[in-house]
């Protein structure tokens, strides 16, 4: 019978055995103990960091405030719900950023910690107001609503067709001026449109100070050159403010004052309203009369 190729273990490699194994519980012990010492000494530290005087937030002056183009530095400072003094490090940077994008005028806005010096960096975005948005009065209020209600009383609107109560900027503390363009009519439905339009109204070499949104199927602009009638804002809106750009010349050839409204529906083929003498519009004769007039 052929023995086993297993033996049992001699007392000598039992004991060693047992003595490695001692010797390792007594490591991870001592390692355990070693990582509690450091982690309550690290706990320590940082609430001795955060009760000490230099990492203290002690007043205003230690936030520091950029991108802001309207709201001054103050103002968005105080808008800081910071209780001073506060520690640093108990500070909620995105809680803080949350507060400030509740006010309309401020449209985004990011907090981080400064350590050196101790402190605080709020970068904001304004809602920048481009034209002063007027409500079509001819449209019955269902209700009086003690909320301001968006597109139904005057207020402003950005490049993005944001609108909000006219006196944001004010209650802030802000000192702003009135856009120096007026829209009228415009919907919440109309932002997107507003978007392109707004950008296609800076780059217009003619001077538009009035938008009327009242009748979407005829949108009317108010030029340096007098009234224009657009039809339904479109594709086109580009073209007409370039035929409307080639009809500078318009006065020295047909008397302003006479001049009801430019009709550019129709870009390639201007068409210019005269007044009669009873302050009435011409018919369309007469208007195709003066159409061969335009260049």
């Amino acid at each position: 019978m052929s023995s086993s190729p297993y033996r049992s273990p001699s007392s000598q490699e039992l004991a060693r055995r047992r003595q490695y194994l001692k010797e390792k519980r007594r490591f991870t012990f001592y390692r355990t103990a070693w990582r509690a010492i450091a982690m309550l000494g690290f706990t320590a530290g940082i609430l001795w960091v955060a009760r000490s005087p230099i990492w203290l937030i002690r007043s205003a002056e230690q936030i520091v405030v950029s991108d802001n183009q309207i709201l001054s530095d103050e103002n968005i400072q105080a808008l800081l719900p910071v209780p001073y003094p506060q520690s640093l490090l108990q500070v909620q940077p995105d809680d803080l950023a949350q507060s400030l994008e509740t006010y309309k005028p401020i449209e985004s806005a990011l907090v981080s910690r400064r350590l050196l010096p101790p402190g605080l960096h709020v970068r904001v975005r304004e809602r920048v107001p481009v034209a002063l948005a007027v409500p079509d009065t001819t449209r019955p209020l269902k209700a009086i609503s003690n909320q301001p209600e968006p597109f139904r009383e005057p207020g402003l609107i950005d490049a993005q067709g944001y609108w909000m109560p006219r006196n944001s900027f004010q209650e802030l503390g802000a000192m702003t001026h009135s856009p120096p363009l007026t829209v009228k009519g415009m919907q919440a439905s109309n932002r997107s449109s507003w978007q392109s339009m707004y950008v296609s109204l800076q780059r217009s070499p003619v001077k538009i100070t009035a938008v009327d949104w009242t009748q979407p199927s005829n949108v009317v602009l108010q030029s340096e050159l007098g009234e224009v009638h657009i039809g339904p804002y479109g594709r086109n809106f580009e073209a007409q403010l370039a035929a409307l750009d080639k009809m500078r010349s318009l006065g020295s050839k047909v008397n302003p004052e006479k001049v009801a409204f430019i009709d550019l529906q129709n870009p390639d083929n201007p068409v210019i309203e005269i007044l009669q003498a009873n302050n009435q519009s011409s018919a369309e004769s007469s208007a195709e009369s003066s159409a061969e007039q335009l260049p």
